[in-house]
């Protein structure tokens, strides 16, 4: 049943998307309560209507995602202005102005043929160790791909290690241009000597030219916008912008694009995203005490931080008075969605794996 509660509860959990997106998105997915099911769930074919076997049949960047249900035919739904009420952190989080985001004028451009890739930064405060986060996103499916940088030096080296996987989980989709900016970490001899051996051919745009990486810096732009807000609605310093951008990278995954009227995880993997494990960013979560830590008759779990998810099975938490990152089976623990403890302690490490 649709409420204001339940609107406001997966507004937060999906990284707080206008009205339009809230539909779209919970449209294109499942593992949540809004729409009744017109379909049968148990039918075989998962594959996406309009989506050719191009897609379908890739398998998806990270194999420990579950092959989800198969696509239901919903029945239509409108969110009232009532539903969509005031939310304190898109108002601090966003501005009036949409982002420009570029659109392909090409047609039907094989998935990875063509990437574009940028960095942000420095961000201050830093988050921990890293002060940047570069973007690699495909012109096709819009599937990014972002990593934590402590110095731009190190974005030669996450570049290459990207490039290495895509063509280990998708040879049958080679990279054919990437198109970067006219940094320097960017133009070295040595990476264009290593894409000229594999035929990636390395392109850069006309300096101060933003528009011919117009791709690249609008997802950036995105990424801000959603990671702002998730930061926005918790008790988490501004320096935890590392979890955060991480965490948006994944919820807009499942946002259809202007260009598509699927997600880009649908577009990848031919299948519904299940968005059950969704929790919201920064609440509280109870994870189990480690055995030797644990006694008789007290506590069996301990109150954390929740700042994502490596997967749909394994979430990331910070402990509150250390800001120390773990991980945890997601069946393993509590989530109180109405809490949003803060940091406390002198010594505050509040800073995310790569």
């Amino acid at each position: 049943m649709w409420d204001t509660d339940s609107y406001r509860l997966w507004h937060d959990r999906l990284g707080h998307p206008g009205r339009d997106m809230m539909i779209r998105i919970l449209k294109n997915s499942h593992g949540h309560p809004f729409f009744r099911v017109k379909n049968k769930m148990g039918e075989k074919s998962a594959t996406l209507k309009g989506v050719g076997p191009r897609i379908a049949q890739m398998q998806p960047l990270h194999s420990e995602v579950p092959k989800a249900l198969p696509p239901s035919h919903y029945a239509s739904l409108t969110i009232s202005k009532a539903h969509h009420s005031f939310c304190k952190a898109c108002s601090l989080a966003k501005t009036g102005s949409r982002p420009s985001y570029a659109k392909d004028t090409k047609q039907n451009i094989p998935f990875l043929q063509r990437i574009q890739g940028d960095i942000c930064g420095p961000i201050h405060p830093e988050c921990g160790p890293f002060k940047y986060f570069m973007v690699l996103v495909d012109a096709s499916t819009r599937w990014s791909h972002v990593v934590l940088l402590s110095t731009r030096n190190t974005a030669f080296a996450k570049l290459l290690a990207q490039i290495i996987r895509l063509r280990a989980h998708h040879p049958d989709h080679p990279i054919k241009s990437i198109r970067l900016d006219n940094a320097g970490e960017f133009t070295s001899k040595a990476f264009d000597d290593y894409c000229m051996s594999i035929g990636i051919d390395v392109e850069h745009p006309v300096p101060h030219v933003h528009t011919q990486n117009g791709l690249a810096e609008a997802t950036i732009k995105r990424l801000q916008m959603v990671a702002r807000a998730l930061v926005m609605r918790t008790n988490l310093p501004i320096s935890a912008w590392g979890y955060a951008i991480l965490h948006a990278a994944l919820l807009i995954r499942f946002r259809p694009t202007a260009s598509q009227p699927f997600s880009a995880y649908q577009l990848v993997t031919g299948y519904e995203p299940d968005i059950s494990h969704l929790r919201i960013f920064g609440c509280a979560v109870y994870v189990p005490i480690a055995p030797p830590q644990r006694t008789k008759m007290g506590p069996q779990r301990r109150l954390s931080i929740y700042v994502g998810y490596e997967s749909p099975t394994i979430i990331r938490y910070l402990e509150p008075l250390t800001g120390d990152l773990f991980t945890a089976r997601f069946a393993d623990c509590h989530f109180d969605e109405t809490v949003f403890p803060s940091l406390g302690g002198d010594r505050k490490k509040d800073f995310p794996r790569e």
